[in-house]
């Protein structure tokens, strides 16, 4: 009987150090009794993938990385050792990318497939590599144009702050609030304006009817009389074909020659010359004249004061031979 407990003491210190070994090899993901394919990658930097990260091929997860460590002890080469289950199947070409599994930049190997699947790979190849841009350098990629354009447009708005700075000064404020008055004023003034215009329209609406009935009746005058306006256009237009039918050139002539005749008449009249002439420019037949006016005036007034001396008048001639008193 104590044989028999030995035994299976031994046997159960043996099956615990058998899981022991399995769990730590699990728990670093080697897994003791599987058949999985293993395959390696060779990188100049792993960009944080470490041990237990799994391996995706178009989505699915097909391992887990197993080890990541330098390559022979170099400074610049990394290796990493993943597994893969043994029911896929890698054709040669294949590239093992680390990539980002989410958005808090958990990394994971990437399984590439070629385009051409002819080989097959075998478990312990090595596979080509490639290192994915990272979510973080991807958006920094993306925002630098952005930052700079910032920065740029920064510039550019201190820019126009210290030219509107410069621009409204004391001066300038002032003069816009009085702008901002005037243009208050301006709309207070069109406001009454159009007030004031309605009020008109509204009290002299009658009168504005009374026009346009007017309008409208002088309108259709014309519209009744339109065959005697025609008639008074022809005519006017046949008064104007006579006019134009005249002999206008021939008396504006003759006009012409009648007033360079008078013109001639007037020319002598001015030189003296001729009966007209002599009578303006000779003073004797004017002092003549006056001479014989100033006796013509002695004779009639002493003719009115002794009109005995010119006139004998008598009812009964008795032939006196008295002369008068001044007669000698």
């Amino acid at each position: 009987m104590e044989k028999k407990r030995m035994i299976k003491a031994g046997g159960l210190f043996i099956v615990a150090i058998l899981m022991t070994i399995w769990g730590y090899s699990y728990l670093k993901s080697n897994n003791l009794f599987s058949t999985a394919q293993v395959f390696y990658g060779i990188y100049n930097d792993v960009n944080g993938l470490s041990v237990g990260n799994a391996v995706y091929m178009n989505g699915l997860k097909i391992g887990q990385v197993r080890n990541v460590n330098l390559l022979n002890n170099s400074l610049t080469e990394l290796y990493a050792e993943f597994t893969i289950d043994k029911d896929v199947k890698l054709p040669v070409g294949s590239v093992a990318q680390i990539a980002d599994l989410d958005i808090m930049g958990t990394k994971c190997i990437r399984i590439i497939l070629p385009e051409k699947q002819d080989k097959l790979l075998h478990s312990g190849d090595t596979l080509s590599t490639l290192l994915e841009e990272g979510l973080k350098d991807e958006v920094n990629r993306q925002i630098l144009p952005i930052k700079l354009k910032a920065e740029e447009l920064m510039g550019s708005f201190d820019s126009v702050l210290v030219t509107v700075q410069a621009l409204f000064n004391d001066e300038t404020r002032n003069n816009l609030r009085q702008s901002f008055t005037h243009v208050r004023n301006t709309l207070q003034t069109l406001e009454h304006t159009t007030f004031t215009f309605d009020t008109l329209m509204t009290d002299q609406k009658s009168r504005l009817s009374a026009i346009i009935a007017n309008t409208a009746s002088i309108t259709e005058n014309l519209k009744n009389n339109n065959e005697r306006i025609s008639n008074v256009l022809k005519n006017f237009s046949s008064i104007s074909d006579t006019l134009a039918k005249a002999n206008l050139a021939q008396t504006i002539r003759n006009t012409d020659k009648a007033i360079s005749q008078f013109g001639g008449i007037v020319s002598k009249i001015n030189s003296g010359t001729g009966s007209a002439g002599q009578l303006i420019y000779n003073d004797t037949l004017y002092n003549n004249i006056e001479a014989a006016a100033k006796d013509l005036d002695i004779l009639v007034k002493d003719l009115k004061q002794n009109p005995r001396r010119y006139v004998r008048f008598s009812v009964i001639d008795v032939g006196s031979d008295k002369k008068p008193k001044d007669e000698k």
